[in-house]
């Protein structure tokens, strides 16, 4: 079996680009997977996890929680553009629980209208993601 191309792209950084043998990722109707020679489509993803296998499908050599985004799959390549991506490999679990505190403590002293209450839900969610495995 050939490899395929993959790139996590998010607006801050190129958060991966390497040869992949298989790829799953979080699409908006369920986990969709890649291999080489997938026929070409673009969906949408939601917040979950980018599994990339190098060498084989059923391996997770790298694992990279995204928001939400799109995914496009074309001539063996495959490139999700996310709102925020990191690989799990790379995350300081103790200080994603230290902030999650501090944005849940954050929350506590908002009023239910308080404008910042939105930004304050995505950055817990994201807090969350990072931490789910």
């Amino acid at each position: 079996m050939g490899a395929m191309h993959i790139r996590i792209v998010c607006p801050e950084h190129n958060a991966y680009e390497a040869e992949a043998a298989f790829v799953s990722v979080p699409a908006s109707d369920g986990e969709l997977g890649v291999l080489p020679r997938h026929a070409c489509e673009i969906a949408t993803i939601v917040p979950g996890y980018v599994r990339v296998a190098d060498q084989a499908m059923g391996e997770s050599d790298h694992v990279f929680a995204v928001t939400s985004g799109y995914v496009q799959i074309a001539d063996d390549e495959v490139v999700v553009l996310a709102a925020r991506a990191e690989d799990l490999a790379d995350v300081n679990a103790d200080e994603v629980r230290e902030k999650l505190a501090g944005f849940e403590e954050q929350l506590g002293n908002l009023s239910e209208d308080d404008a910042r209450r939105a930004y304050l839900y995505n950055e817990i969610a994201w807090c969350r993601l990072l931490l789910a495995e």
